[in-house]
């Protein structure tokens, strides 16, 4: 196997239509003529999300760097987001909830204090709100 880190060879597919097999998608992605992939080592399937690791990272850029058609549904296929400890991101939020009880949410959950711990950043939709870290969490949190 060859040298590289699991984040380097992992890729992000989303838009999986309910109907469509694992097994059928692990196939594709194992076939390098259809969608320039080969072998994948794990496919991890959460709904209409799957995450995919390939052998070598190149295998995941040539993956990444292609159109994804199958059974007439176009799938979006990208790189893995790193995670960061120091950000959470909340979304789904009734763009009606104020900053206040989101802050008073994030100060519940987490013990922290709004003013010296964390800043919220709220998208121009109010529906997704970034909440920045002074200090990453704690893993047993």
């Amino acid at each position: 196997m060859a040298e590289s880190s699991l984040e380097e060879r992992c890729v992000e597919v989303l838009d999986i239509p309910d109907d469509l097999d694992d097994e059928f998608l692990s196939l594709y992605f194992d076939n390098k003529r259809r969608s320039g992939g080969g072998s994948v080592v794990s496919l991890e399937r959460r709904g209409k999300h799957a995450l995919v690791v390939f052998e070598d990272a190149e295998t995941a850029v040539r993956v990444v760097s292609k159109t994804h058609v199958l059974q007439n549904n176009t799938l979006t296929v990208r790189r893995k987001p790193p995670k960061d400890p120091g950000k959470l991101l909340l979304k789904g939020l009734n763009p009606h909830t104020s900053l206040d009880h989101v802050e008073l949410y994030i100060e519940n959950v987490t013990g922290m204090n709004y003013e010296t711990d964390f800043i919220l950043y709220p998208s121009p939709n109010k529906d997704l709100v970034v909440v920045h870290l002074k200090n990453p969490l704690d893993k047993g949190l």
